[in-house]
């Protein structure tokens, strides 16, 4: 017969079986769901390597509306290129011509060095070789919309003008018929003067019009007889 010591001892080596067991689901459980958790977070981007970040933020601060901040920043960008025109300082200085929104961009300029940087892609990082393309090929887009913009204004300048100089020309046949007329209308005036002093004549004279001729010879003596 099984003694009470017997008894509690082999409850107690399966109260003990039960708590490994235990643990071990729990550890399962938890592998498990850190697993679930990994799989359901998307992957982080990889990070931008070299000065890739620095050139992000001189466009981030050239886009800023403060005038001060916009100076500063790009005298500084400009400032390490002058002083020494690297790779580096010369891809942020290209950076800085090319945003637009600040009064120092030129993009023609940036455009130039940008092409001089491509012309020798060993001598850039993947990303900013990738980052010099996009902002080339940008800004060539923006030249050509802004030729395009020029092109278009000088036409309907070109419009507007032809069409100010044919109203000019317009105005002064305008002004030029307008003198006719009055000319025409002073000399219909002094003609219609003229004849009415003729009529006022000949009103005035006391032998008729049709018998001027025939009043003289009627005066003269006959022809003597022979």
């Amino acid at each position: 017969m099984m003694t009470l010591k017997h008894t509690v001892g082999l409850l107690c080596v399966c109260v003990a079986s039960l708590s490994l067991q235990g643990c071990e689901i729990v550890d399962q459980f938890r592998q498990q769901s850190a697993a679930n958790s990994a799989a359901s977070v998307p992957p982080s981007p990889a990070p931008l390597s070299g000065n890739t970040p620095a050139y992000l933020d001189i466009m981030n601060g050239l886009s800023t509306p403060d005038p001060a901040r916009q100076a500063d920043l790009f005298y500084e960008v400009e400032r390490e290129y002058t002083r020494a025109p690297t790779t580096a300082s010369t891809l942020r200085y290209a950076v800085a011509l090319v945003t637009p929104g600040h009064p120092a961009s030129s993009p023609s300029e940036g455009k130039r060095l940008l092409e001089t940087l491509l012309a020798t892609p060993e001598r850039l990082t993947q990303d900013e070789r990738t980052l010099a393309s996009v902002l080339l090929h940008e800004t060539d887009v923006r030249l050509k919309l802004e030729a395009e913009n020029r092109r278009l204004l000088a036409t309907l300048d070109d419009r507007h003008r032809s069409q100010a100089n044919s109203d000019k020309r317009i105005q002064a046949q305008i002004e030029e018929n307008a003198r006719l007329r009055r000319a025409l209308a002073e000399a219909q005036q002094k003609l219609d003067a003229i004849k009415e002093i003729e009529r006022s004549i000949i009103e005035r004279s006391p032998t008729p019009p049709g018998n001027r001729d025939a009043a003289p010879s009627e005066t003269q003596s006959p022809p003597a007889s022979r």
